[in-house]
């Protein structure tokens, strides 16, 4: 590996890709679902909690000896390696100012999605202790829903309500006193895990978002099965991981064409469009994958997530 990264992995390097790529499918979201207004709170906090929970992942990688490449630490695991207490530092500063911004001014929506949020974000960080295959598919389900449901909640949640928010959950407690705060502990506890369900529910089982989660689920893999790709000298190998992404991709483009024939209407149909163009270009990357570094290709996967803006653009 050269001593110096170049130029066009900066963003890598920093973190600031998937930062990027939240923010650029928040706003097409948006725009696919008629929201007119999304307050810029909700982009700046999106950014801000998915740069902390990848600087913090990259870290912990580190520290757990997992590097995708045997006998070589990537750039950006170096790099977060080398700077982590200054990292650290920075991630606390942010979690600490926008919890106190989400606790004294976010409506009791918004502080709810956030929650769910961190649920999720715990679950990821769970699964991954135990998913350590080549390539981690479990692992990189829940982070690619994750992933979805973090950049579509608030524009999801714009337009429609809540059954139930965080205040909900603490109204068992109002009033109780001596051996009722054991119920109400229990009752709250009920009407806490109803909260998660019914978010996630509203949320990632909307069509467009799930087609959005699935898009995330396998530009994780297809970096996961290049990388062993590229580890392997195993013909077999390569041909399987060539196969495996081809076949979820081709599933991902039909699933979307199904949905603009038979479930979205014409507003919600340029995202699905973004959506197949994002696996059309994610298989062409696959397919011309021996002629890049493996640093490159988790760049162009990025790029093939942002492509389609002036296509929503064009059709919104």
């Amino acid at each position: 590996m050269n001593k110096r990264p170049p130029a066009w992995l900066l963003p890598n390097l920093l973190s600031l890709d998937a930062p990027i790529v939240a923010l650029v499918w928040m706003w097409m979201l948006a725009e696919a679902l008629r929201v007119q207004y999304v307050e810029l709170s909700s982009y700046l906090l999106l950014a801000a909690a998915v740069w902390c929970i990848y600087v913090v992942d990259r870290i912990r990688d580190v520290s757990r000896g997992v590097h995708p490449i045997e006998g070589e630490m990537p750039w950006r695991h170096s790099f977060h390696w080398k700077s982590r207490w200054v990292l650290i530092l920075l991630v606390a500063g942010i979690v600490g100012y926008s919890s106190f911004f989400a606790l004294f001014h976010m409506s009791r929506v918004l502080l709810t999605v956030g929650v769910v949020g961190a649920v999720l974000v715990g679950c990821y960080w769970l699964v991954s202790l135990f998913d350590k295959a080549d390539v981690a598919y479990g692992k990189n389900m829940v982070a690619g829903l994750t992933f979805a449901y973090g950049v579509a909640a608030p524009i999801v949640v714009a337009s429609e309500p809540l059954p139930l928010v965080l205040s909900d959950v603490f109204q068992p407690f109002q009033g109780a006193e001596g051996f009722q705060l054991v119920s109400a502990f229990f009752s709250s506890l009920a009407q806490f895990i109803g909260m998660v369900l019914l978010t996630l529910n509203m949320v990632l089982l909307s069509v467009h978002v799930l087609l959005f989660g699935l898009l995330c689920v396998m530009n994780i893999n297809a970096i996961d099965l290049w990388e062993r790709s590229r580890r392997s000298s195993d013909p077999e190998v390569k041909q399987e991981s060539e196969v495996a992404l081809s076949m979820g991709l081709f599933m991902l483009v039909v699933g979307a064409v199904c949905a603009v024939a038979f479930v979205v209407d014409d507003y919600r149909a340029p995202l699905c469009y973004a959506i197949m163009v994002s696996a059309g270009l994610l298989h062409v990357i696959n397919r011309l994958r021996s002629r890049f570094s493996v640093a490159a290709l988790r760049v162009l996967a990025d790029l093939a997530l942002v492509i389609p803006v002036p296509l929503v653009v064009w059709l919104t």
